[in-house]
C-alpha cells in the first residue's frame, strides 16, 4: 500500500512539474528563437556559399571532361603527325588531371556537406580514373604507319565516355537542383525566425528536456510491470530455437512459439505434461540417447547433446535437432526448474548438402572445363591450385607441375612478344592488370613451344569475408584464338575484294588519303596519278558466257593489272568491272605510258574454261595535284575521263581536262532541264508518214519526239535522248510518248480522221522495266479507248541483246500491239531475233537504203532482206528513202512500205493531217 501511495504522490508531483514546465517553456521559446536567429544567419550564409561552390566545381568538372574527350579525338585525328600527336597527348593528360582534381575537390566538399549524392561523386571519380587507364591502354595500339590502326583504337574505347558524360551531366543537374532547393530552404528558415525566440532558446531547451524526463518517468511508473512482461514475451517468441521450461519434476511450465511449432502443440495443452512424454530423442540409428534433462537435474549444471539427435514428435514427425539445457536456481541455490533449448537442424543439414553438391559441381567444372583457371596468393602470385586446362596453357602436362611456382614467372615462359621490350611491356601490363583486376588479350605458346594461340586473360580477387582483404587471386584464361582468327579474316575481307583478292574501295580510299598527306623527302608535294579502268562489253560476256566465266575474266584482268604496275602501286577493284590504280610518284607522261601498257595487256586473248575470249578496256586518268586535291574530286574526274575514252570507241585511255568537266556540267544541266520539261509539258510529237510504195498513199506514221526548249529552240531526239538514256528520265519520256500517241488517236477519232497505224519507239531501259511499260500501255489504251492493233512498237536490235527484254516484247504482243524490228542489219543477232520474237514488220536501216542503188553489195543485201522478210510473212519498211529511183527500185524488189525525206520530213500534227488520209 505504501508503495502505491508513494507511486501516486510521485505521479502528482510529476504532473505539476509538467504543467509548470510547459508554461515557462512557451514564454521562453520566443526569446530563445530570436537569440538563435543571428547565429543561424551566419551558418546559412556559410552553407549557401559552400553549396554554390560545390555546384561550380561540378560544372567545371563537366566542362573539363568534355575538353578531355575533345583532346582524345584530336590524338586519333593527328596520328600521322608525331609533333601534333604529342601535343594533343600532353593536352589530353592535362585535361584529365584537371578533371580529376575538380572531381576530387567536389567529392570532399560533398562529404563535408553530407549531401545525398556523395556516393555518386565517389563512383564518378573512380570511373574517371578507370576511363583514363582504358584510353592509355588503347593508345598503345596506335600505329602512325598503319592508317587503319586508329579504327582499332577507337573501337576499343568507343562509347566508354558516354556513361561518364551522362553521369556528370545528370549529377550536375542534381547538384544544381539540390543547391537551389537547400538555398531556398535555408532562406525560408532564416526569414521565419523571431528575435524574441532567439534570446530565450537555451531556457526552452532545458525546459523541454525536463518535460521529456518527466514523461519518461511517468510512463515508467505507470507501465513498468506490464512492459517487463511484454518485453520478455517478445524476446522469447522472437528466438528461432524452441524453449521449454520445466519444473524440478520435469513437468512443462512454459514453451515459446518456436516450441509450439516444433512440437505441433499449443502451450495450453503442453502445460503440466511430462517432458519425457512429449520430447523423445534418438540418434541417427534410432537408438535411445541419454536424457539431457535428468543430467541437468542431477548435476545442476549446464549440458549439451554435443551431436545432432532425432526428435520424434507425438504427431510422428522426425526432426534433426541440437539440444542444450540449463538449471533454474533460486536465491538459496535450490533447483526451481530447467530451461531446454532445441535447435532445428533441418535447414542446416539442407544447406550443408547444397554446399557439398555445389562443391562437387564446381570441382567437376573446374577439372573438366576448357577454360584455364588458377588460384594464387595475392602478393607473390604463387599458384595454389590450377586445373588441367591452365596447366596446358602454361606449358605443363599436369597441374601438379605448376603448383607452388609464381604465376608471373611461369607466364613469362610461354608469353609471345616480338621484341624483349614488347615482352617486358606485356609483363608490366599483367602487373597492372593484377592491380586493377581487369582483362586483356595475350598470345601464348602451346606445349610444343611452336604454335601460338590467343587467349583472353582476366584476374579477380577473392576477399576474406571477415577482414575484407584480398585472400587469393583468380586467373582465368579463355581460348579466343578462333575468334581472333575469324576477326582477322573479317578485317581482311573488309578491305579486300573477295573475288580478285585486290583491295576494295575502302582500302583504295585509305591509300589515296594517305598519299594526299605524304610529302617527298625534299619537302615537295607527293604527286600521283589515278587510273580508272572499265572493261568494254563485259556485261555481254557475262550474260552470254555466264557468271562463272565472267568471274574468271575479272580474276585474270586483276592479275594482268598487278603485273603491269610496280610493286608499291595500289591496284583495287571498285565493283563490277571497274578497277582503279594508284600510281605513286607519277606524272602525266608516266601515267599515259602505263595506261597504254594496260590497254595492250587487256586486249590480249584470254583462255578461260576452254574458251578464247577477247575484251578491251577504257581508262580515265586524273593527277594530283593538277586535277584535284581531294579523293572524291580525283576519282570523279578520272571517271569523266574514262567515259570520254569509251566515247572514242573503247580500248582507249583519256586524260582529264577542264573541257570534260564542262561537258559533265552540261550533262547535269540538261538532265535537270529534261526533268523540268516533263513537268512543263515542253515535249511534242512529230509524225513522219509511211507510204505504200505500190499505191503512193499514206498508210501510217512513225511518232517522233521533239523538245521545244525555251532557250535552244526545237531539239531533235539525237540532241537529248542519249542523256535521258543515261538517267531514269527515259522511262518517264517513254511513258509520255505512249500516252500522247493514244490521246492524239482518240482526238483524231473525234475529228473523223480514218483510223491509221502509228508506230512509236521503245528504249532499252523501258524494255528492262517490264511491269512499268505494260502498265502504261494498258492504262493509255483503256483511258482513250484505243484498239491495240492500231499501235506498233519499234525495237532496235541493240535493245534486245538481253533476254529479259525478250520477255517484255512477248508481253507487249499479248496486249495486242505489234512489234517491229528497227534498224535491221546493224545489230549482232538479227536472224536469231527473227526466229525467237513474233515481229510483224522489219525496218531496213537507212545505211543500206542510202547507197543500195550504186553499191552492189548493199543492193544484194537489201534484196536478200526483203526476200527473207517476205518469206517469213512480215512487212518490210525501208527507212531513209530520199529519191524517186530508190522508191521505185524498192517497190520492184517487193518492199511494201517506204519512209524518208523523199516523202516527208517529220512534221507537226496539223501538217500531218493535211498530207492526206491513209488509204
Amino acid at each position: 500500500m505504501k508503495e502505491a501511495i508513494q507511486r501516486a504522490r510521485d505521479v502528482r508531483i510529476m504532473v505539476g512539474l509538467i504543467l509548470t514546465a510547459w508554461i515557462l517553456s512557451f514564454m521562453m521559446l520566443i526569446n530563445w528563437m530570436n537569440e538563435s536567429r543571428s547565429q543561424n544567419q551566419e551558418e546559412i550564409k556559410t552553407r549557401v556559399s559552400r553549396l554554390l561552390a560545390l555546384e561550380e566545381l561540378t560544372e567545371e568538372g563537366q566542362v573539363s571532361f568534355q575538353r578531355e574527350i575533345h583532346e582524345w579525338k584530336n590524338i586519333l585525328l593527328r596520328q600521322y603527325d608525331p609533333t601534333l600527336r604529342q601535343k594533343c597527348l600532353t593536352d589530353f593528360t592535362q585535361a584529365q588531371q584537371t578533371t580529376q582534381e575538380l572531381l576530387d575537390a567536389a567529392q570532399i566538399l560533398a562529404q563535408e556537406e553530407q549531401i545525398p549524392e556523395v556516393a555518386e561523386f565517389l563512383q564518378i571519380s573512380i570511373s574517371h580514373r578507370a576511363l583514363y587507364l582504358s584510353y592509355r591502354t588503347a593508345l598503345s595500339h596506335l600505329n602512325a604507319h598503319d592508317p587503319l590502326s586508329f579504327r582499332s583504337v577507337d573501337k576499343q574505347v568507343r562509347g566508354l565516355d558516354r556513361p561518364l558524360a551522362n553521369s556528370l551531366q545528370k549529377l550536375a543537374g542534381q547538384i544544381s537542383e539540390y543547391a537551389s532547393h537547400q538555398v531556398d530552404e535555408l532562406d525560408r528558415s532564416g526569414n521565419g525566425e523571431n528575435h524574441w525566440w532567439h534570446i530565450w532558446g537555451k531556457y526552452f531547451v532545458s525546459l523541454e528536456l525536463l518535460i521529456i524526463l518527466a514523461f519518461m518517468r511517468l510512463i515508467q511508473l505507470a507501465q513498468s510491470t506490464e512492459l517487463k512482461g511484454r518485453r520478455a514475451a517478445v524476446i522469447v517468441d522472437s528466438i528461432d530455437d524452441a524453449i521449454i521450461v520445466t519444473d524440478s519434476e520435469c513437468r512443462i511450465r512454459f514453451v515459446n512459439r518456436a516450441a509450439e511449432v516444433l512440437l505441433e502443440c499449443s502451450q495450453e495443452k503442453l502445460k503440466k505434461i511430462s517432458f519425457q512424454k512429449q520430447v523423445q530423442m534418438t540418434d541417427e540409428h534410432l537408438a535411445p540417447v541419454p536424457d539431457l534433462l535428468l543430467q541437468v537435474i542431477q548435476n545442476r549444471q549446464r549440458a549439451s547433446s554435443g551431436a545432432v539427435h532425432l526428435l520424434h514428435t507425438p504427431a510422428g514427425a522426425i526432426i534433426p535437432v541440437e539440444s542444450r539445457a540449463a538449471p533454474i536456481l533460486t536465491e538459496n541455490n535450490q533447483l526451481d526448474g530447467v530451461v531446454t533449448l532445441l535447435h532445428d537442424m533441418t535447414m542446416h543439414q539442407k544447406l550443408t548438402r547444397q554446399i557439398q553438391t555445389q562443391s562437387f559441381r564446381f570441382q567437376l567444372v573446374f577439372e573438366q572445363t576448357g577454360i584455364g583457371i588458377a588460384f594464387c596468393e595475392p602478393h607473390s602470385t604463387k599458384i595454389l591450385e590450377a586445373n588441367q586446362r591452365m596447366a596446358h596453357i602454361l606449358g605443363a602436362q599436369t597441374p601438379e607441375l605448376i603448383l607452388g611456382r609464381r604465376f608471373t614467372e611461369f607466364y613469362a615462359d610461354v608469353l609471345h612478344a616480338n621484341t624483349p621490350s614488347g615482352h617486358n611491356a606485356i609483363l608490366k601490363g599483367l602487373e597492372h592488370m593484377i592491380l586493377e583486376a581487369r582483362g586483356s588479350d595475350v598470345q601464348l605458346r602451346d606445349l610444343t613451344g611452336q604454335q601460338l594461340r590467343w587467349y583472353h586473360q582476366t584476374v579477380a580477387f577473392l576477399h576474406d569475408s571477415e577482414h575484407h582483404v584480398p585472400s587469393q587471386l583468380v586467373f582465368v584464361f579463355w581460348d579466343i584464338d578462333d575468334r581472333v582468327q575469324l576477326q582477322t579474316r573479317l578485317e581482311i575481307q573488309g578491305s579486300r575484294d573477295q573475288l580478285t583478292g585486290l583491295g576494295n574501295r575502302f582500302l583504295f580510299q585509305c591509300a589515296i588519303e594517305n598519299a594526299l598527306t605524304r610529302r617527298m623527302p625534299s619537302g615537295q608535294i607527293n604527286s600521283f596519278c589515278i587510273l580508272l579502268i572499265d572493261l568494254d562489253n563485259f556485261k555481254a560476256i557475262n550474260d552470254v558466257r555466264g557468271h562463272s566465266v565472267g568471274d574468271s575474266l575479272l580474276k585474270e584482268v586483276a592479275l594482268r593489272l598487278t603485273q603491269t604496275v610496280r610493286d608499291y602501286d595500289t591496284v583495287a577493284r571498285l565493283g563490277g568491272d571497274e578497277f582503279v590504280i594508284l600510281l605513286h610518284h607519277s606524272q602525266e607522261n608516266s601515267a599515259t605510258a602505263v595506261a597504254d601498257k594496260i590497254c595492250h595487256a587487256i586486249a590480249q586473248e584470254f583462255l578461260l574454261e576452254g574458251l578464247r575470249l577477247h575484251t578491251s578496256c577504257s581508262i580515265g586518268i586524273s593527277t594530283f595535284p593538277d586535277h584535284g586535291l581531294e579523293y572524291d574530286v580525283l576519282l570523279r574526274r578520272a571517271d569523266m575521263a574514262m567515259y570520254q575514252a569509251k566515247s572514242l570507241g573503247k580500248n582507249h585511255f583519256s586524260l582529264f581536262s577542264d573541257a570534260l568537266e564542262r561537258e559533265g556540267m552540261e550533262y547535269w544541266q540538261l538532265e535537270t532541264e529534261l526533268r523540268e520539261a516533263l513537268e512543263r509539258k515542253e515535249f511534242e510529237l512529230y509524225f513522219q508518214p509511211k507510204i505504200n510504195l505500190a499505191t503512193g498513199a499514206v498508210c501510217g506514221a512513225e511518232a517522233l519526239i521533239r523538245w521545244n526548249h525555251p532557250v535552244r529552240g526545237l531539239l531533235t531526239p539525237d540532241m537529248f535522248i542519249t542523256y535521258a538514256e543515261r538517267s531514269d528520265l527515259i522511262i518517264g519520256i517513254g511513258n509520255w510518248v505512249i500516252h500522247e500517241v493514244c490521246r492524239l488517236l482518240h482526238q483524231w477519232d473525234l475529228m473523223g480522221v480514218p483510223p491509221m497505224e502509228i508506230s512509236f519507239n521503245a528504249s532499252p531501259r523501258q524494255l528492262l522495266e517490264s511491269d512499268s511499260l505494260i502498265a502504261q500501255i494498258e492504262e493509255s489504251l483503256a483511258s482513250f479507248s484505243i484498239l491495240p492493233q492500231r499501235l506498233t512498237m519499234e525495237i532496235t536490235e541493240t535493245a534486245l541483246m538481253q533476254e529479259k527484254t525478250w520477255k517484255t516484247a512477248h508481253e507487249v504482243v499479248k496486249c495486242g500491239i505489234s512489234i517491229s524490228l528497227d534498224d535491221f542489219g546493224t545489230g549482232y543477232s538479227s536472224l536469231s531475233l527473227l526466229q525467237k520474237l513474233p515481229f510483224s514488220s522489219l525496218k531496213i536501216d537507212r545505211s543500206f537504203v542510202r547507197d543500195f542503188i550504186d553499191n552492189l553489195t548493199d543492193g544484194t543485201l537489201v534484196r536478200a532482206i526483203i526476200g527473207l522478210t517476205r518469206d517469213l510473212g512480215m512487212e518490210v519498211v525501208a527507212e531513209g528513202v530520199e529519191t524517186q529511183i530508190q522508191a521505185t527500185t524498192l517497190a520492184r524488189y517487193g518492199c511494201q512500205i517506204g519512209q524518208g525525206y523523199f516523202f516527208s520530213r517529220p512534221i507537226q500534227t496539223t501538217q500531218f493531217l493535211e498530207v492526206g488520209y491513209p488509204a
